[in-house]
C-alpha cells in the first residue's frame, strides 16, 4: 500500500502558485487523549490540496475521522465524528516548530495529520445535551451532609493497643 501521506512537491516548488489534489482514505490507527479515541480500522480521510508558494507550499483541505470516548456525566460509551479544517505550511528549511519540514522534495502529511486529529478530539465528550447524569440504580450519589452524618454517628474503632483494658473487670465490693 505503501505511504499515502507521502506527497511529491518538487516540481510543485518550482512553480509558485501550482497544486497538486490530496485525497487519500485510510484506516485509522489509534490515537487518544485522556477523554477521547480515534476509532482504529475505521475511515480517516484527507480531502484537500498542496499549493506552491514562495520557498514551501501551503497544505489546505479537511480531515475526516470517527472517535470514541466516555459521556462526562453518565460514563457510557459515546461516538461521533468531525471533520476539521487543514491549513498548514511546509519548507525545506523551516524556520519555525510550526512549519512542517520538506525532506528530498516530498512533504511526510502524517505527523500534520496526526496533530490535527489529536487536538481535534473533544476533551469532554457529552452523550445527549440533556444527559441527566449517573444512573442512581448504578451509581448512588451521597451530599457532604449525609457523609458528615454517617461518619459521626459511627463509633470509632478501638485502638488495638489498648485493647488488653477492655479485659479489665473491676469488683464493686
Amino acid at each position: 500500500m505503501g505511504k499515502p501521506f507521502i506527497v511529491r512537491v518538487g516540481d510543485l516548488l518550482r512553480e509558485p502558485g501550482s497544486r497538486r489534489l490530496i485525497d487519500v482514505e485510510v484506516e485509522a490507527e489509534r490515537l487518544e487523549t485522556s477523554a477521547a479515541s480515534t476509532i482504529p480500522g475505521t475511515p480517516l480521510t484527507l480531502e484537500g490540496a498542496v499549493v506552491a508558494m514562495a520557498g514551501g507550499v501551503e497544505v489546505i483541505g479537511t480531515l475526516g475521522f470517527d472517535w470514541y470516548g466516555a459521556c462526562r456525566r453518565c460514563l457510557d460509551d459515546v461516538t461521533g465524528h468531525v471533520d476539521v479544517a487543514l491549513r498548514e505550511i511546509a519548507q525545506r528549511s523551516p524556520i519555525d516548530d510550526e512549519i512542517y519540514p520538506i525532506d528530498d522534495d516530498l512533504l511526510d502529511l502524517q505527523p500534520m495529520v496526526d496533530e490535527l486529529v489529536l487536538a481535534s478530539l473533544p476533551i469532554a465528550p457529552l452523550c445527549a445535551d440533556d444527559c441527566p447524569g449517573p444512573d442512581p440504580e448504578r451509581f448512588p450519589t451521597v451530599t457532604e451532609d449525609e457523609v458528615a452524618a454517617a461518619a459521626a454517628a459511627e463509633e470509632p474503632p478501638p485502638d488495638p493497643r489498648w485493647a488488653a483494658l477492655s479485659e479489665l473487670r473491676f469488683d464493686e465490693g
